[in-house]
């Protein structure tokens, strides 16, 4: 048993850093190794402060250890989500039938068109156009300008473009059918008639939509909620278009939390003027939130244990002791420290693991040793009897 604990107290020794001993060839070799126990009477306690783990810089980096300084800085973090490309709603447009007639003659003919502002969508033919028409002449012949310009006016208020009322009188008399423009450029999402359909007022018959600006609905995590506003910058990726990324920013943020997945959703404008995006693909976006200034550390000098976190501090002397922190937000690099640290601190920044588990090693070993040494009889050192027969 003594000869165990001996071979323990030589690798504890060796674990914490001190200078290598000639290997013990007998009792009293392993007797000097044990001066400096503590409760060990006769001998001398040991006067220098072993606790921490040593590290020597040239082994450190061959090890792939680093070192970093606590510093008060700006952390940055980025949260990446995943939505759908779809049409910008203040740029749909419905166009509907004020009055009610038949379609003479369809222009926009099928779903994808793309017609510009001012371009012919369907011939319409009303009984209610012409009557109006034949008062508006009727009211010109007469040169009274009160009834022309009632008559001007229902023509207006049934989308009858200006222009068209203008070739009215200059042609004087009446057209059997009158052109229904489009409203602004754009592509034809949805159309609701075809040639020769009877429609009556407040009919929709297409829907224009323009893709020049897009938007992209963003489902973000619960616990990223808090990171985002309105105004953060968004890059955003689609697989159709590789090696580009598109820039854009959130407009606005949903008020209400999706409880079936439990994310919130955001709105990014993607400007689109190239026309590379279209309507229904998937994205990744990532935003990239505003940081707060703060002590911070390099997220892998801190080692979470489960129950608590740990970074490994340098205590002056080249010894670096294990210190309980408490972090806060972190960044994509940085991890903010709201207590345990302070500006200048010097802390392992990579492979902290390997100093735990040394650290950790060579405590259990001193506890062994310790427990050992308490059932000696510390007092005359005496050894067993058959240790004193087999001596000379």
């Amino acid at each position: 048993m003594k000869r165990i604990a001996i071979s323990l107290l030589v690798v504890a020794v060796t674990l914490t850093g001190c200078q290598k001993q000639p290997a013990p060839s007998d009792e009293t070799a392993g007797m000097q190794d044990m001066q400096g126990m503590p409760g060990m009477a006769g001998m001398p306690a040991a006067s220098a402060d072993t606790s921490g783990v040593p590290l020597n810089r040239t082994e450190a980096e061959r090890l792939g250890i680093t070192f970093a300084r606590a510093t008060e800085r700006s952390v940055r973090s980025s949260v990446r989500a995943v939505g759908v490309l779809k049409y910008a709603e203040p740029n749909l447009v419905y166009v509907n039938a004020r009055v009610g007639g038949w379609v003479e003659h369809l222009y926009a003919d099928y779903v994808g068109k793309r017609v510009e502002r001012g371009e012919p969508l369907l011939a319409l033919y009303s009984p209610d156009l012409v009557s109006a028409q034949e008062e508006y002449l009727l009211a010109r012949r007469l040169k009274d300008d009160t009834l022309a310009a009632s008559a001007r006016r229902r023509l207006a208020l049934w989308d009858i473009p200006a222009d068209q009322v203008d070739s009215l009188d200059t042609r004087g008399s009446v057209t059997r059918t009158l052109l229904l423009r489009a409203p602004r450029s754009g592509e034809i999402t949805e159309k609701m008639v075809i040639d020769g359909q009877a429609v009556k007022p407040g009919d929709n018959l297409f829907l224009i939509a323009d893709r020049r600006l897009l938007w992209v609905d963003l489902s973000i995590f619960e616990q990223d909620a808090a990171a985002v506003r309105v105004g953060t910058s968004a890059a955003v990726r689609v697989d159709a278009v590789p090696n580009h990324t598109f820039r854009g920013r959130v407009t606005f943020i949903y008020p209400q939390l999706d409880d079936k997945t439990r994310t919130l959703t955001a709105r990014v404008e993607v400007d689109n003027a190239r026309g590379q995006l279209r309507p229904g693909m998937y994205a990744t976006a990532e935003l990239q939130t505003a940081g707060r200034r703060a002590v911070s550390v390099p997220l892998a000098a801190v080692l979470p244990t489960g129950t608590r976190d740990i970074v490994f501090v340098n205590r002056g002397d080249g010894r670096f002791l294990p210190r309980e922190v408490r972090v806060g937000q972190r960044g994509d690099s940085l991890v903010e420290i709201v207590d345990g640290l302070k500006p200048g601190d010097e802390v392992v920044a990579s492979a902290a693991f390997l100093l735990d588990s040394e650290s950790n090693l060579a405590a259990a070993i001193q506890g062994i040793m310790l427990q050992m040494g308490m059932g000696l009889d510390m007092g005359g050192m005496q050894m067993p009897a058959k240790e004193r027969e087999r001596r000379p």
